[in-house]
C-alpha cells in the first residue's frame, strides 16, 4: 500500500515534471511553446469569449479618420481605442466612407467598413451573455449570471474586458459630409441593425439608456433636427467653448445639455489662437483651454480638441499632455502605435 508520504512525494515529482516541461529554453526562447501543456495554441481550453480583447487596456483616445487604417475599426480596437470616426457621403441612398469625394469606392460603405466590424466586435464581447446570446457558453452560465445580476448590472458587455471597457461604450463619431437632413435620415436607417440588437445608447423622454455603442453626429449633423426628437439613438457633437450660447429650433432658444451633447469639441486653434505647441503654453492658453473644458464638464459633457499637432512628435506629445492634464476626455490620434505607447 502506498502511504501518505509516498503519495505526496509522487505528486511533487509529477508537478516538478510538468514545470520542467514548461520551462523556457534560455538559448532559444522564441522556439519555446508553453501552450503544448494544454494541447497546443488552438486548444479549446485556451480560448474564451473575451479572447479578442485579452490584454488590451482601453484608453481615452479618438481614432481620427479611422477609415484610413489598414483595417478600419479593428486596428483601433486592437490598440485599446474607445472612439472611432467615420466620414459618410450620401449618394443614391447609400452611405460611402472616405475623406473626400475623390477617395470613395463602391465597396467602402458605412455598413461594410464601419458598422459590420463594430457589430462583430460587440457580438464577440457578448457571446457568453445569456441576455444577448443563444450560444452554448451563454446557456451554460445563465444560472450564475442570473444569480449575480442586480438592478445596476448592465445587460450588455462592452468590447474591452480590462479597465473601464466592460461598462464603457465605444464612441462612434459619424461626420456627415453631405446635406445634413437627408444624410442623417440615411444614417439613422443604417443604424437599425445595431438598434435592434440593443447595442445603441438611446435617449427617450428625457432619459439616457446606455448601450455598448454611443453614436455622435458631427459635421453637417442638424442639431435642431435631433434636439426636436423625443426618442433617438444619435447624439450631437456640440461646440466646445460655446456651450453657453443657445441654439434655435423654430425661433425658440434652447440650451446645450448632456442629453443632447454626446461630446463637445473644437479645434485647438479656436481655443488657443497661434499656439502650435513648440514651446510651453502661456498662461492665457492654459486659461482658455481650462475654461472651455471645465464649462463642458459642469454640464456633464465630455470634451475633445481636434486639429492638434501630429509632427514633430515632441510637439504632439506636449499638446496631448497639456490637454490630458487639463482634464480633456478624448485625445485625438492619427498614430495609434505612438499614442498607445505614450
Amino acid at each position: 500500500m502506498v502511504n501518505r508520504a509516498t503519495s505526496t512525494l509522487i505528486g511533487l515529482i509529477a508537478a516538478a515534471s510538468a514545470v520542467t516541461a514548461l520551462k523556457l529554453n534560455p538559448t532559444k526562447p522564441i522556439e519555446s511553446d508553453t501552450t503544448s501543456f494544454f494541447g497546443g495554441r488552438d486548444a479549446s481550453i485556451l480560448q474564451h469569449p473575451a479572447d479578442w480583447s485579452r490584454d488590451i487596456q482601453p484608453i481615452g483616445v479618438h481614432s481620427h479618420n479611422d477609415y484610413w487604417r489598414d483595417t478600419p475599426v479593428l486596428d483601433a480596437l486592437a490598440h485599446g481605442v474607445r472612439s472611432i470616426e467615420s466620414d459618410v457621403w450620401l449618394m443614391n441612398g447609400e452611405l460611402y466612407v472616405g475623406h473626400d469625394p475623390y477617395s470613395l469606392s463602391p465597396e467602402r460603405t458605412f455598413e461594410s467598413l464601419t458598422l459590420a466590424p463594430l457589430r462583430k466586435a460587440i457580438d464577440q464581447a457578448n457571446d457568453a451573455n445569456a441576455l444577448l446570446s443563444s450560444k452554448s457558453e451563454a446557456a451554460f452560465f445563465k444560472p450564475l449570471q442570473d444569480q449575480l445580476r442586480t438592478n445596476t448590472t448592465l445587460p450588455w458587455n462592452g468590447f474591452y474586458t480590462a479597465g473601464v471597457g466592460n461598462a464603457a461604450p465605444i464612441q462612434l463619431l459619424v461626420d456627415l459630409k453631405t446635406e445634413g437632413r437627408r444624410t442623417l435620415e440615411a444614417t439613422i436607417e443604417a443604424l437599425r441593425p445595431l438598434e435592434q440588437k440593443g447595442y445603441l445608447t438611446t435617449y427617450k423622454d428625457g432619459k439616457i439608456t446606455k448601450g455598448p455603442i454611443v453614436v455622435i453626429g458631427t459635421g453637417n449633423t442638424p442639431t435642431d433636427a435631433l434636439a426636436a426628437l423625443q426618442s433617438r439613438n444619435i447624439f450631437v457633437d456640440c461646440p466646445l467653448g460655446k456651450l453657453s450660447e443657445d441654439f434655435q429650433i423654430e425661433g425658440q432658444a434652447y440650451a446645450y445639455n448632456s442629453t443632447l451633447c454626446g461630446i463637445a469639441s473644437t479645434s485647438l486653434g479656436s481655443l488657443a489662437p497661434g499656439y502650435k505647441g513648440l514651446m510651453d503654453p502661456s498662461a492665457d492658453v492654459v486659461s482658455n483651454l481650462t475654461k472651455a473644458i471645465d464649462d463642458a464638464h459642469s454640464r456633464g459633457i465630455a470634451t475633445r480638441v481636434w486639429d492638434t499637432p501630429v509632427w514633430p512628435s515632441f510637439v504632439r506629445d506636449r499638446v496631448n499632455g497639456l490637454l490630458l492634464s487639463l482634464g480633456s476626455d478624448w485625445i485625438n490620434a492619427d498614430d495609434l502605435d505612438a499614442i498607445q505607447k505614450w
